[in-house]
């Protein structure tokens, strides 16, 4: 029997109980729809937290540091050692301190940032108003939102090309030992103010500013407290930190707290899972049921069937095609169901969102390899569901089934 023709059988006989398939196909198509909603909204709270903890590049950046240690230091030698690995394709040095912003009248403590303008991307400096200083630039810092209300501004805005002075502890004085003397180095420190230009303000909850590393060093303080090492992908994190960490330093990166919250959300996504495959489970028992009904209402048919000629083999591909097809229309519209209440609420919350003013995020999100799986386990149920009715179909007795009431 040519496969076209046991299509054509398996489909006039769901039309022939309409009521009944209905229900089936109805049962089977809530329980993929209950699977596919909530765990894409396992997928899209995912993704707005991961995007709230970090960028795509801070997850290929790996902050090093000396650690407890006080016999290592981060110069020179080492960040060309770091430059030289395998994978990595940038480097940013930071010094930082405590200092003033200085304006007019108003002066706020605020914690400064030296870093190198060619890597300023590493630091995560993206400004909300104007724009980072450039390279060559000493003149320019960067300041948070915070650091300009405290500078008795309301609008962080304005204070962009506006001068302010920094006021920064620099080294004035070095003693060397002279010989017999105990080897011991005294250093005097004093303020010194440098008019700068704010080219940009970045969001932060503290008072921060970054400022142009070579202020900094060419004052004197030349100690790195941090390295921002960029690796040129995700997958090659743990080959340049292990590579780094065997020279002492201590690495540390948001990809560890990326992985934590991935951790954190298979448990929930698991949990959301479970809710839906309860529901396709009893939406598969109704298949299940549906198809022995079938069979037991056309055991006389089969026989018939049988006895003109059509084989076991051909019985058994008619009633795994009919199990196949449910699964297929249940999983359709049950994929139909939850990709679009998804996106409906995500519409939804978007359009509340631009009302109010707020942010608009993606609730929902639904991955690519998520719904292949999903497309796979619909079959999976099909084939087991049929299984059982397909196999006693094919066992009939074509004398015993032409006698069966």
């Amino acid at each position: 029997m040519k496969f076209s023709y046991i299509s054509y059988l398996s489909w006039n006989n769901l039309r022939s109980h309409k009521l009944r398939s209905f229900l089936t196909v109805g049962g089977m198509s809530i329980g993929i729809g209950a699977i596919v909603f909530l765990v894409s909204l396992g997928f899209g709270l995912q993704n707005i937290i991961v995007s709230q903890v970090t960028d795509v590049n801070a997850i290929t950046v790996l902050d090093v540091t000396t650690g407890a240690s006080t016999l290592l230091a981060i110069d020179d030698q080492i960040l060309t050692s770091f430059r030289s690995m395998e994978h990595v394709v940038g480097v940013s040095p930071t010094v930082s301190q405590s200092g003033q912003i200085i304006r007019g009248e108003s002066v706020t403590d605020a914690g400064l940032y030296g870093i190198d303008p060619q890597y300023i991307s590493l630091e995560g400096v993206t400004p909300i108003f104007g724009e980072a200083f450039g390279v060559g630039d000493t003149e320019s810092i960067v300041i948070s939102n915070t650091t300009a209300q405290l500078l008795g501004v309301t609008n962080s805005g304005d204070l962009v090309g506006e001068q302010v002075n920094v006021r920064i502890l620099v080294p004035v004085q070095q003693t060397e030992p002279t010989q017999g003397e105990v080897a011991a180095q005294e250093v005097e420190f004093e303020n010194k103010d440098f008019p700068v230009t704010i080219s940009g303000i970045v969001s932060d909850d503290l008072s921060i500013a970054y400022a142009p590393l070579a202020i900094f060093q060419d004052n004197g303080i030349s100690k790195i407290n941090l390295a921002r090492v960029k690796v040129d992908a995700r997958e090659n994190l743990s080959a340049v930190r292990v590579a780094i960490e065997a020279q002492g330093f201590q690495v540390d990166s948001v990809a560890d707290t990326v992985g934590q919250i991935d951790q954190i959300f298979v448990v929930f996504q698991f949990v959301m899972a479970g809710f839906g495959l309860i529901a396709m489970f009893v939406a598969s028992l109704g298949a299940f049921n549906t198809l022995t009904v079938s069979l037991l209402e056309r055991t006389r048919e089969v026989g018939v069937m049988k006895s003109l000629g059509t084989t076991s083999r051909d019985v058994y591909t008619l009633f795994m095609a009919e199990s196949i097809l449910i699964a297929f229309l249940g999983g359709g519209l049950g994929l139909a169901i939850g990709v679009g209440g998804g996106q409906l609420v995500n519409l939804l919350i978007n359009n509340l969102a631009r009302r109010l003013g707020g942010q608009e995020v993606d609730l929902f999100a639904i991955p690519l390899s998520f719904l292949l799986m999903i497309i796979g386990v619909i079959l999976v149920v099909g084939f087991i569901t049929g299984l059982y009715p397909a196999r006693r179909a094919a066992k009939i007795n074509p004398l015993d089934a032409l006698r069966y009431e």
